[in-house]
């Protein structure tokens, strides 16, 4: 059983595609901080929640490490479902995740996909800095490469990443 909090959105069709392997956003609705990653994986479509799978396990207890309570996090997926050709489910996910970041102080962009969509730039050169989008009014933006590094390569990077956004919040949760 994952620590998230359950405040689920009610699931919902895809409109481009008509899938119903949805994974809606997911978290502390007024939360000031917002994580976008890229697409659900198996176990978050199964649950219909973002981060539950291994990559969110990872992502969860780096953040606990940092003293961050996941519970107090909004998060949410570039994806609604698995990536298709299909256009339209591409911007039905930045739409949601456009709408999501409203209001929200800080976004942290997981993942190579997100940060090129959001900042036309490349997750390796940004992670763990501050960027720019046209797409978001934030104050705090930044990227950070995939949880699934640390079973690629090692955790350095991402904890990095992770440490450099977590001293930006501090004072936010």
């Amino acid at each position: 059983m994952d620590d998230w909090d359950d405040e689920v959105e009610e699931i919902f069709k895809c409109p481009a595609c008509g899938s119903q392997d949805i994974v809606p956003p997911f978290g502390k609705k007024d939360s000031p901080v917002l994580t976008v990653g890229e697409y659900p994986g198996e176990e978050e479509i199964k649950e219909g929640k973002p981060f539950v799978g291994a990559m969110g396990a990872v992502f969860k207890a780096e953040l606990g490490r940092l003293g961050i309570d996941s519970k107090a996090l909004r998060i949410c997926n570039l994806w609604q479902h698995e990536p298709t050709k299909n256009k339209g489910c591409l911007e039905h996910g930045m739409k949601t995740v456009i709408s999501e970041a409203k209001g929200r102080k800080a976004i942290l962009l997981i993942g190579s996909d997100t940060v090129k969509v959001f900042c036309d730039k490349s997750v390796s050169a940004t992670t763990g800095l501050q960027v720019q989008s046209p797409y978001f009014s934030a104050p705090i933006i930044m990227s950070c490469v995939q949880p699934a590094t640390v079973f690629h390569s090692s955790i350095g990077e991402f904890r990095l990443s992770l440490q450099k956004f977590a001293f930006r919040i501090e004072d936010l949760l």
